[in-house]
């Protein structure tokens, strides 16, 4: 269970003190996360806000941290967007997380989802893993609403743990994946989802991932393990034989905001990368909040990293620089202004 904190305390207590969606603003500067090695949000692009928000906050059970309709100048400059091209945004958080929230952002004209016609192992911003309480009911339930899932709920072991999964599709494409680790205690909304324990990103060469982030954020690889045979190809939807090398890199004292990076073996993936570009619908990069944005900008010089000076965005206030990772995750890095 995520270690709880004094911020994690505070978010907690007030939340009953949150106002209507809509009557919220941007705040002067944001709820700073516990590490840097773990992501703040994950950008989500969205057709429909509202339909978005029964998702997230309603189903899921997620917090409203920020809310605000209208343009964003500072997030549209750095995505190389016209001033006007952003309209809506929420900021959320599951109930006592700190870290691993959900970024939605609608654009005036919304393009193609990034996942459209994309295969199981195509390579791309793939999906969110969400922690559940009783996955059946979940399972359940989604499906009672409306979601299709690629397959009834699976049973897979690795590095000593014994999880249930399932794959279903969400809105403007994403992947969303009930996980529960048998025997583990997750941090849950009251509605038994935790959302986001974990971003998955499938990738050309797994080793050169997981060295960019360990280089550049100082992330520690949680685990690897390397899962194959028929459970799993059924589960994930893979051909006969195909294998699956998977590390976890993150903040070994936060279960919230990591990255699940995933190279498919013995299959053929198309890269789908340059999709995940705004105003593209789906997953399009995560968002991390951090001490010192001077020595990334130094270990990440020779790697493209960009230095966009002050923004003021529904971030708050701060020094930014982005950057993108060797399979194509796009990552934007903010040094927030005391």
């Amino acid at each position: 269970m995520q270690r709880r904190t004094v911020l994690s305390f505070l978010l907690s207590c007030t939340s009953a003190l949150l106002l209507p969606a809509r009557a919220l603003a941007a705040p002067e500067v944001p709820l700073a996360p516990v590490s840097s090695q773990a992501f703040a949000y994950v950008v989500i692009s969205v057709a429909d806000m509202d339909q978005a928000l029964g998702l997230y906050v309603d189903r899921f059970g997620m917090q409203i941290v920020t809310r605000r309709d209208g343009h964003d100048k500072g997030l549209a400059r750095i995505w190389g967007l016209a001033e006007d091209a952003i309209i809506d945004q929420a900021l959320l958080r599951t109930p006592g997380a700190t870290q691993g929230g959900v970024h939605l952002v609608r654009f005036k004209i919304p393009g193609p989802a990034v996942r459209e016609g994309a295969a199981p192992t195509d390579l791309v911003p793939k999906s969110l893993d969400l922690a559940v309480v009783d996955i059946h009911k979940r399972y359940e339930e989604l499906s009672a609403a409306g979601y299709k899932f690629r397959s009834p709920v699976g049973k897979m072991e690795a590095g000593g743990l014994t999880f249930l999964e399932a794959h279903a599709t969400g809105q403007d494409g994403i992947n969303l994946v009930l996980l529960e680790i048998l025997g583990k205690h997750e941090l849950t909304s009251p509605q038994g989802y935790g959302v986001v324990p974990q971003m998955v990103l499938t990738t050309a060469d797994n080793v050169r991932e997981a060295t960019f982030f360990q280089s550049l954020m100082g992330m520690t690889q949680l685990s690897y393990n390397r899962l194959a045979g028929p459970e799993v190809e059924k589960t994930i939807g893979l051909p006969p034989g195909a294998g699956l090398d998977i590390r976890i890199l993150g903040d070994p004292k936060n279960e919230f905001g990591k990255l699940e990076i995933v190279q498919y073996e013995g299959v053929k993936s198309n890269n789908l990368y340059p999709r995940a570009k705004p105003p593209a619908r789906g997953i399009l990069s995560v968002t991390y909040i951090v001490d010192d944005l001077s020595n990334l900008l130094s270990r990440g010089a020779t790697l493209g990293i960009v230095d966009h000076g002050s923004v003021t965005s529904v971030l708050g206030t701060g020094r930014m620089a982005s950057i993108t990772s060797p399979t194509g995750l796009h990552v934007d890095l903010l040094e927030v202004h005391h």
